[in-house]
């Protein structure tokens, strides 16, 4: 990649983001890696189960490896992770899967990572609210029942809420408690990465 032309990972995620193009005399060749290394390194304190992970992908990023072997052994411990019995290690093994896999022409390669970035960050907000695994196996449980119908009918999709406010009115108020705040962490960090990325090259 030449230092006046943005890479495709980084091209992508700025169409993804609706971010301005960038001054061609401002894009540095280096972007794409710093920004890579600066999302997995946004989500500290990895827990102690994914830092070993976390350390080599940032590693590999910086360093620019292009050895298809490191990147397949990093891949494999990713998915490790995502297999774990804890579910925020799981969420954590879902960033660094996106995140095992070379940057230099991966054009989704930093979507991904944000996605993957995003949902973590959704899941942390909602357990901060209090909600649980077994909530989440709960309410959606209650929204099956609901959507299957009364075996004549289904509902339609907006009559849903108020069915389930219904239903379980208690586990309906922690559940849109819960989903207010994944959905407003989910949306913070795509606006701190659209953030990074104009900072970058203003």
């Amino acid at each position: 990649m030449s230092e006046t032309t943005a890479s495709p990972a980084m091209a992508a995620l700025r169409r993804t983001l609706g971010v301005r193009d960038a001054d061609p005399a401002a894009v540095g060749s280096d972007d794409t890696t710093r920004l890579a290394c600066w999302m997995l390194t946004a989500i500290r304190p990895w827990p102690e189960a994914a830092s070993e992970v976390f350390r080599n992908l940032v590693s590999a990023h910086r360093e620019g490896q292009d050895d298809r072997a490191l990147w397949r052994t990093l891949r494999r411990a990713a998915v490790t992770l995502g297999n774990d019995a804890d579910a925020l290690v799981r969420a954590y093994g879902q960033v660094a899967e996106a995140a095992a896999w070379p940057l230099g022409t991966a054009q989704a390669g930093l979507i991904e990572i944000m996605h993957a970035i995003c949902q973590l960050r959704a899941k942390q907000a909602a357990a901060a609210t209090g909600w649980t695994e077994q909530d989440e196996q709960e309410a959606n449980t209650v929204l099956s029942t609901i959507a299957e119908g009364d075996g004549t009918a289904r509902p339609a999709r907006d009559q849903i809420p108020e069915l389930f406010m219904i239903q379980d009115p208690v586990l309906e108020k922690r559940f849109s408690i819960s989903l207010t705040a994944a959905n407003a962490a989910f949306s913070r960090f795509r606006a701190e990465v659209a953030a990074w990325i104009d900072g970058a090259t203003l």
